[in-house]
């Protein structure tokens, strides 16, 4: 009896240490928890309430692109220099989105608003694709969430603009037609989307193709993407060692660094532009007549949809000291609060499993904001 308890205690020990060596990985990530709302949501893909059959189709063509993720590297030769490598998977983002704007101008018939919202749902839907792909790159958890808020904007501004037009109603906003003003908005805001995701899904696919080790020295990349990728080699040595609390934190601290990168290099072009100007100094003006209660954009909806999901969600708020969309630094405080606040409730096994629940649902493209009546 004593030499047998001594074998099952024997053999326990090695179990446990074999799971521990085994799982550190999974453990901290949980893809597991992800994997099954993908299954247990998969039937949210073949909905017709929301949106007609033929539409619903064509939307579940734009995830299988989004989703389509391998190819965007597979065929590109590892051995290639760091640079040449990105500006090729950047390169193969841009067919991926072209072929969405495509497609979706021949199903809704030229349609300039339902294009642009095609071409968000297809952001939402690759950000999904991403975070489920590489999630050891914290910047598109957060990014699915901020890029559903820019869509709630352009719902807004499409609806209105669609009103406007329905009953000739013509509004002058700085020598420009207020439709107008509506649609070249929309379409600013939609291209700066495009191009945030060519830069950090390439530098994502980078990361884990090419290794952060050997990425965070490269003279090409800014100041800002160098600590990143110098952060994200120590939070995937965290990762490794199963110090789920560490990785977390220093995963964080490196999507604060990508999100300044695109902010600052990327974003900021975008928001130079006279008709974003004005936006910017609009949503300013609103931020002071409500004391930061009402923003155009700015406050981060963790959720699929934020009026039908109040109670559940949780928003996060845009910093008190934040006015100026136009101001690049300012917009980093509205990323670096919303990296940390994310990184706090996800620690939470509730808040997780909303997160991911969420972030699949709107990669399923379910209870998104849409107004199908628009032309």
């Amino acid at each position: 009896m004593y030499l047998f308890r001594n074998v099952v205690f024997v053999f326990l020990v090695i179990s446990l240490t074999q799971c521990k060596k085994d799982n550190p990985i999974s453990d901290c990530i949980n893809s597991a928890q992800k994997n099954s709302y993908v299954q247990s949501l998969e039937p949210l893909s073949h909905d017709t309430i929301q949106f007609h059959n033929a539409e619903r189709q064509f939307l579940n063509e734009i995830r299988a692109i989004a989703n389509d993720v391998d190819v965007l590297s597979s065929a590109i030769d590892t051995t290639l220099p760091l640079e040449e490598y990105y500006t090729m998977v950047k390169s193969n983002f841009q067919q991926h989105a072209d072929l969405v704007a495509q497609k979706a101008d021949l199903f809704y018939n030229g349609s300039e608003a339902k294009v642009i919202l095609a071409r968000n749902a297809f952001v939402l839907m690759s950000y999904d694709a991403l975070q489920r792909k590489y999630p050891e790159f914290m910047w598109t958890q957060l990014g699915v969430f901020a890029a559903n808020e820019v869509r709630s904007g352009l719902v807004l501004a499409l609806m209105a603009r669609d009103v406007l037009l329905r009953n000739n109603i013509h509004i002058p906003l700085n020598n420009i037609d207020a439709s107008d003003a509506m649609l070249e908005s929309s379409q600013i805001l939609i291209q700066g989307q495009i191009d945030v995701l060519k830069d950090i899904g390439s530098l994502g696919i980078l990361n884990r193709n090419r290794g952060a080790v050997n990425i965070k020295n490269e003279s090409w990349l800014t100041a800002e993407a160098k600590e990143a990728f110098r952060l994200q080699e120590q939070a995937e040595n965290a990762l490794k060692s199963g110090n789920c609390n560490s990785f977390m934190d220093l995963q964080t601290a490196a999507a604060i660094q990508f999100g300044a990168h695109e902010q600052i290099y990327i974003l900021q072009p975008m928001w130079d532009q006279p008709m974003m100007q004005q936006f910017a100094d609009l949503d300013k003006l609103l931020i002071q007549m409500t004391n930061h209660d009402v923003v155009f954009f700015g406050d981060i909806f963790i959720g699929t949809n934020k009026e039908k999901e109040a109670s559940k969600g949780y928003t996060i708020r845009i910093p008190a000291n934040v006015n100026n969309l136009a101001n690049a630094a300012q917009r980093v405080s509205i990323a670096m609060n919303g990296f940390n606040t994310l990184n706090q409730l996800r620690k939470s096994t509730t808040e997780s499993k909303w997160i991911d629940y969420s972030q699949v649902k709107i990669g399923y493209f379910y209870d998104v904001y849409n107004v199908p009546w628009i032309k």
